[in-house]
C-alpha cells in the first residue's frame, strides 16, 4: 500500500496564487491539489468537501486576516477533518505580515515564493511543524536593527522582560531581535559581540525555552507580546 498523499486546498481571490499551488503541488508524487473554496460555500462546507491536510489561505487584506482566524477556530475544533494552516502573503501586503505575527500565526509563504519553497511549508505544516519562509522577514516595513536594538535595550525593557525570569538580558534580546528577522552577524555587530557569543546566547536561551528554531522562536515572542514593540515604534 503507498503512502497517503498531502492533500492540499486553498483559500483565495487569485487565479494565479491558485493556479501556481495546483501546478506546484501536482509535480510532487507525495502531495495532490483538491480545491479552491467556492464563493458560495462556507468554511466549514469547504473543509468537509476537500478534506484536507493542509490549506494555504491567501492574505491580501485585512478583512483575509479574519478569514485566517475563522480558519483557525475551524481548524482547532475540527476532529474528523483535522488540518494544518499556512498563510501565502503577498509582497504588496507586506504590511500585514506584523498583524499575522501578532496572531501567533507559525506557518507563512510569500505568494512569490518559488514551487520548492511552497512544497517544502506544505510538507512542514502536514507534519505539524512550523514552517516561515526566510523571504517574510524582509518584508517587514522599516525593520532597521538599530531603532530596534536602541527600543529593546532602552528604558522600556523593563516592563518587556519573560514573566519566566529565566532568561539573561541578553538571551532575551538575542532572541527577540532574532524573531524579528535579524542574522546573527547583525546582531553581533548592533551588540559588539562575535557571531559565537551570539550564537552562545541563542543557543542558551533556546534551551531554556525548549524552542529549536526561528520559527518556534517567532510562535514563542508572538504568544509573549514581543511584536507589540513594533506597533510601539510606529
Amino acid at each position: 500500500m503507498g503512502t497517503k498523499r498531502i492533500r492540499v486546498s486553498i483559500v483565495c481571490h487569485s487565479g494565479e496564487l491558485s493556479e501556481k499551488i495546483r501546478s506546484g503541488v501536482c509535480i510532487d508524487q507525495g502531495m495532490c491539489f483538491v480545491d479552491t473554496k467556492l464563493a458560495s460555500e462556507s468554511l466549514h462546507e469547504f473543509v468537509a468537501r476537500t478534506l484536507p491536510a493542509v490549506v494555504i489561505c491567501e492574505i491580501s487584506g485585512s478583512v483575509d486576516i479574519g478569514v485566517g482566524r475563522a480558519l483557525r477556530r475551524v481548524a482547532s475544533s475540527e476532529a474528523e477533518y483535522p488540518f494544518n494552516l499556512i498563510y501565502a502573503v503577498s509582497h504588496s501586503s507586506g504590511n500585514l505580515i506584523q498583524d499575522v505575527y501578532v496572531d501567533g500565526v507559525s506557518n507563512i509563504i510569500l505568494t512569490s515564493d518559488d514551487c520548492k519553497d511552497i512544497r517544502t511549508a506544505i510538507s512542514h505544516a502536514a507534519a505539524g511543524q512550523h514552517h516561515i519562509s526566510p523571504s517574510v522577514f524582509r518584508c517587514l516595513p522599516d525593520l532597521h536593527i538599530r531603532s530596534f536594538y536602541s527600543l529593546l535595550n532602552g528604558s522600556t525593557s523593563r516592563s518587556l522582560r519573560l514573566p519566566e525570569g529565566s532568561l539573561s538580558a541578553r538571551e532575551e534580546l538575542v532572541l527577540k531581535l532574532l524573531a524579528y528577522g535579524f542574522s546573527t552577524k547583525e546582531i553581533a555587530a548592533e551588540m559588539r559581540l562575535s557571531t559565537k557569543t551570539v550564537e552562545t546566547y541563542k543557543s542558551r536561551g533556546s534551551d531554556k525555552l525548549s524552542l529549536s528554531s526561528r520559527a518556534s522562536i517567532v510562535k514563542y515572542g508572538a504568544s509573549k507580546g514581543w511584536f507589540n514593540i513594533y506597533q510601539q515604534q510606529i
